[in-house]
């Protein structure tokens, strides 16, 4: 399974200089691209403040700024806030 992360991973953001930043993005940015995952279920790269990062599908929204995000292998469902959010990126 970690090898098929990788390879997502690689696939969607890898040497694409244009989606690689070190710059964090406004809060309705992100709410908006959450918004778009959410309706396409597209596969997005979510970094967050204290410098990890996600890849999984935005499934529900529970609140105007909390979402649930299931992870790249469809195991684990985790509940995230807007305001702990860095940067979100979609494929």
């Amino acid at each position: 399974m970690k090898n098929s992360l990788k390879k997502i991973y690689h696939y969607l953001f890898d040497y694409d200089d244009d989606r690689l930043s070190i710059y964090n993005q406004f809060h309705s940015e992100i709410l908006s691209s959450l918004q778009y995952a959410l309706l396409h279920r597209a596969y997005a790269l979510i970094s967050y403040q204290d410098g990890s990062s996600e890849i999984g599908q935005i499934t529900k929204q529970v609140s105007a700024g909390r979402f649930v995000l299931r992870s790249a292998d469809c195991k684990l469902l985790k509940v995230i806030d807007l305001d702990n959010i860095f940067r979100i990126d979609l494929d």
